[in-house]
């Protein structure tokens, strides 16, 4: 199936250029599947936040449906 990846904040670098890519993930993969998929392994980046998923924040053992659209945000920091 065809999913959307964006990647915000600091995680943007991880796509060089690009701050989105259209990519295949297999049927009924999770939000942490289709990152590996990418090359992303969330669990080694120091500053990786949260996933939503269709403008909604959600787990990242969430399943994703055709279509949809993951951002992975960095974590926010400030005072």
């Amino acid at each position: 199936m065809e999913i959307t990846i964006t990647l915000r904040g600091t995680l943007r670098k991880y796509f060089g250029q690009d701050k989105e890519r259209k990519v295949e993930v297999p049927d009924n993969c999770t939000c942490d599947e289709a990152l590996q998929a990418v090359g992303i392994n969330y669990k080694e980046i120091p500053s990786f936040g949260f996933v939503a998923v269709n403008g909604m924040r959600v787990m990242i053992y969430d399943r994703l449906s055709p279509g949809d659209e993951l951002k992975a945000y960095s974590r926010i920091s400030g005072g």
